[in-house]
């Protein structure tokens, strides 16, 4: 993992990427407002095509300490990239969605902690593709369709129990399900670097 130069300022500043997939842009511009009040560096990857989205999943020793992917999800917990023009590689792409199949094999984020904010990308499948090469840093999403809202009041209580309060990634993610108090936030997943599942309910 390559250190960023805002890491070595006077007040370090932790970097997190956000990548956006189709209809996730809402909700990563209030996600960035937030992170950057918490002190960190943000890097926001507006992608264009599927293509561009799993080059962001591929980032090898550039890859950030965190990654929030913010777009929406499908019914098996893939990853809804939408429709392109005829001229854009989707040989990837299954129904307007990328399934755990297509995500596996380019996974290469070391020490990385993904956070998913797609609908069911916390199933058992997904959270396979990004453990697949065993290098991850962690995985967090929701098991079903959370409630907007309450999926962004959760990432503000984690990342402040993160930042603010200084506890570790599987403390952080317990005590803002908990302070989010709400029952789709119950349903989401945490897996540590040994990929197991822990789930709050």
């Amino acid at each position: 993992m390559t250190q960023v130069i805002d890491e070595q300022f006077y007040i370090p500043r932790i970097p997190v990427n956000i990548v956006v997939l189709p209809d996730g842009a809402t909700e990563a511009f209030a996600l960035r407002s937030l992170l950057e009040d918490f002190g960190c560096s943000v890097q926001t990857h507006w992608t264009g095509t599927p293509g561009d989205f799993l080059k962001v999943l591929a980032q090898g020793d550039n890859a950030p300490r965190y990654l929030v992917i913010a777009g929406h999800g499908g019914e098996a917990g893939s990853f809804y990239v939408g429709e392109y023009a005829d001229f854009i590689d989707t040989s990837m792409v299954q129904d307007q969605h990328l399934p755990p199949e297509t995500i596996a094999p380019v996974i290469n984020l070391p020490g990385c902690l993904v956070i998913s904010t797609a609908c069911r990308s916390g199933g058992p499948e997904m959270a396979e593709a990004f453990f697949q090469n065993k290098a991850l840093g962690g995985y967090m999403a929701c098991r079903i369709g959370p409630n907007g809202t309450a999926m962004l009041v959760f990432m503000m209580n984690f990342f402040f129990g993160l930042f603010g309060k200084k506890l570790s990634e599987r403390e952080a993610w317990r005590q803002a399900v908990k302070a989010t108090d709400h029952p789709d936030i119950d349903q989401v997943s945490y897996f540590g670097p040994d990929g197991v599942e822990e789930r709050y309910a």
